[in-house]
């Protein structure tokens, strides 16, 4: 599961972009052209209730004084139609969020006069240094363009440094302990999470732009996700735990009453630790659940590589779902395989038949009827034949055999892109096993985040169809989940351009295409 981030398809998308887009006669196109470096842009997503209302492009123009910037955001409807544009000045700002409530804008955003600064030498950074500071930024914008509040907060950071290795200068940074996560809530306006070195804090705002309520947030944890539902806000934490894939609880407040919710531990009915792969709300109530892994007892704190996989580390999945904050609102689902309940379709060690491989499942979703869709690369185990025979002919030595075998008598590779369904009863199928060019062969020890492969979801709520995205490095696949079929492949290199794929309004994908030639993207929204 990924903390304090989105995912890397939506950040920062575009950088040195010519101000002005220019539209073809399709609505749903766009074409930017590259400028010079001393102007940069960010395109970002504008989110309400977790769907893609629209595009927001931030561009730093030229510098309007020693310590401020001339800024313009230029705002896009879903169909990349230009809405309006804002222009502003302030002091350097890095955008962290963006999203939508009400015909209202929140943006947030870390204010500082060191962040991204850039200096002549490590010198002049740690004459400067004591001066430091650092702020949130939230800020609110009708689609008038007209900004109706700002809010900014200090933050605790201690300044940092990165060396740029072409100039030989220095630039600014910081880091937060937890990351700005910015989302709406229906009705009532925007909740912001973040943390310094002295807090975690819950910012609760109105779309005025008036901070109603905040909460400092005293569980300690390593990562926090925050989800709103109706009037509550929920914040999924990471602990470090015996094992270390697990830890994981849940927090709720109510920001109508400011009320607490009692804490929700993530364990089976046995104890046994829960890895999260997704936390959100669920298409069809709105309401919040989490879905995973279920951490083998034994064999949890093996994980990682190929072979720990392969030797057990997880005994089955797992679906909640968070309809109210009593015992009896809260509604799970545990199918295991580790008992050997699941007959030939997977084994005790969570080895697929049909698929050929042990899934390593990275992400869940949910679909209309209430089932929970689990997929991830499928490994292959293979024995390495030669390196044992060339160890077998080299026994009487001892280094020539201990190098070899070091990385153990397997390789193991991905193949194949696997779908595992779990139906609200909790009965197990294995939904596809989509083949893929293999991707990478690897020793028993490499680490199977090292798999060039991303994977995520696109829904169209019209016709109630899921589709998965496969990104590797040479295509993108598109695959119907409900129709068990490729809808379209994708090459990432076309003659002169490089193809890549966006997130885009419901039903749709985003095709962003960079000719090499003509140093120009272009921006398309395409159904699926």
């Amino acid at each position: 599961m990924k903390f304090l981030s989105l995912t890397r398809h939506c950040q920062h998308l575009l950088l040195a972009l010519l101000l002005l887009a220019v539209a073809s006669t399709q609505a749903q196109t766009k074409v930017f052209k590259e400028v010079s470096d001393e102007i940069s842009s960010q395109l970002e997503i504008i989110r309400q209730d977790g769907n893609l209302v629209g595009y927001l492009l931030f561009t730093q123009l030229e510098k309007a004084s020693a310590d401020s910037f001339n800024y313009r955001l230029s705002i896009m409807d879903e169909n990349l139609n230009d809405i309006g544009a804002v222009k502003f000045r302030d002091e350097k700002l890095i955008l962290k969020g963006v999203s939508f409530e009400q015909d209202v804008l929140c943006l947030t955003y870390v204010k500082s006069n060191f962040v991204g600064i850039e200096y002549k030498n490590g010198r002049d950074f740690r004459r400067e240094k004591d001066n430091a500071r650092a702020e949130l930024l939230a800020q609110f914008i009708n689609l008038n363009g007209k900004i109706l509040n700002r809010y900014t907060v200090k933050m605790d950071i201690k300044p940092e440094s990165q060396s740029n290795n072409y100039n030989r200068k220095v630039i600014g940074d910081a880091r937060l302990k937890q990351q700005i996560q910015l989302r709406n809530i229906s009705g009532r306006g925007f909740a912001c999470f973040y943390g310094d070195d002295s807090r975690n804090s819950l910012l609760i705002f109105n779309t005025a732009g008036k901070l109603t309520w905040q909460k400092t947030v005293r569980e300690e944890a390593t990562g926090f996700l925050m989800l709103t539902s109706g009037d509550d806000v929920d914040l999924l934490l990471k602990k470090k735990e015996k094992m270390e894939e697990g830890g994981y609880a849940i927090i709720g407040y109510n920001t109508k009453d400011t009320s607490t919710y009692p804490k929700f531990l993530l364990k089976d009915r046995k104890g046994r630790s829960l890895k999260v792969l997704t936390f959100e709300n669920d298409p069809v109530s709105g309401k919040p659940y989490v879905s995973g892994l279920v951490i083998d007892s034994v064999k949890g704190n093996n994980y990682g590589t190929g072979r720990a996989l392969v030797h057990g580390t997880y005994s089955g999945i797992f679906s909640i779902a968070l309809n109210g904050h009593r015992r009896n609102d809260i509604q799970p689902v545990f199918t295991y395989w580790s008992d050997g309940s699941q007959g030939e379709l997977v084994n005790k060690r969570g080895y697929y038949k049909e698929a050929r491989a042990y899934p390593n499942l990275e992400s869940s979703f949910k679909d209309y009827q209430g089932n929970t869709y689990f997929f991830g690369p499928g490994i292959h185990r293979r024995f390495r034949t030669g390196s044992v025979i060339v160890s077998t002919v080299f026994a009487i030595s001892v280094v020539i055999p201990a190098v070899v075998m070091a990385a153990g008598t397997h390789t193991f590779s991905s193949r194949n892109m696997v779908i595992v369904k779990q139906t609200p009863a909790g009965k197990l199928s294995l939904e596809s096993a989509i083949p893929l060019s293999n991707i990478m062969g690897a020793t028993a020890k490499y680490p199977l985040r090292g798999y060039d492969l991303d994977s995520y979801t696109v829904t169209n709520p019209e016709t109630k169809s899921n589709y998965l995205v496969i990104d590797n490095s040479r295509k993108i696949l598109i695959y119907n989940i409900e129709q068990h079929k490729l809808a379209r492949t994708i090459p990432h290199e076309d003659a002169n351009s490089y193809i890549t794929l966006l997130p885009a309004k419901e039903g749709h994908v985003m095709v962003s295409e960079y000719d090499k030639k003509q140093k120009q993207t272009r921006l398309s929204i395409e159904a699926l």
